[in-house]
């Protein structure tokens, strides 16, 4: 049997793309490309294990280009987060020598890379509801907000209910679980843990 830890659920909802996904842009009618999808991304991977810098960045500089390609005519709103995102990628190439070992914790943790947004409502509440209730009383909370709930926050709180679920069934404290939850939207700043202050 395999234990499953608080890390392995961390993974799991930091790739869920329910509740973690790059911005929507209503006038393409289509996300934000990522920087590196799946495949890339571990190419990138390998090339970081392997210590070959060279291949490390004319990867990254590969996707860079690639994606400006694509993106010639897009809208400004758009392009200014093309931008962001390719600045991600130049501080990937930073990181290889200045971060190595936030990189390993990425390429441990992402199964892709790019700018994303977290779909769920702030989850303070959510964190102090755990703390101070029994279960069936938090679940009953998850349900309620996401009968409430609108667009992709429905789903996203769906989605966080079942690892909420798991998070007692693998008996962990009350606490542990409250804090991560409350955590959850800043769990979108780890990619920009990587820039340079």
């Amino acid at each position: 049997m395999i234990t499953k830890t608080l890390d392995d659920v961390m993974r799991r909802m930091m790739n869920d793309s329910y509740i973690f996904s790059p911005p929507y842009d209503r006038n393409a009618k289509s996300a934000i490309p990522l920087l590196f999808e799946t495949e890339e991304w571990k190419q990138l991977k390998e090339a970081f294990e392997g210590k070959d810098k060279n291949s490390f960045n004319s990867i990254v500089d590969n996707q860079c280009q690639k994606l400006q390609q694509k993106e010639q005519n897009a809208n400004q709103w758009r392009k200014r987060r093309i931008r962001d995102t390719i600045k991600l990628g130049k501080a990937l190439k930073n990181a290889y020598d200045q971060k190595p070992y936030i990189l390993e914790q990425m390429f441990d943790k992402l199964d892709s890379f790019g700018i994303i947004e977290c779909k769920l409502p702030n989850t303070e509440d959510y964190g102090k509801v755990i703390e101070n209730h029994n279960r069936s009383t938090v679940e009953q909370y998850f349900l309620s907000k996401i009968d409430r709930a609108r667009g992709y926050q429905k789903p996203a709180l769906r989605k966080t209910l079942e690892y909420v679920k798991e998070l007692y069934a693998m008996k962990l404290d009350v606490l542990e679980i409250a804090f991560f939850i409350r955590k959850l939207n800043s769990l979108t700043q780890f990619m920009e843990v990587i820039k340079d202050e």
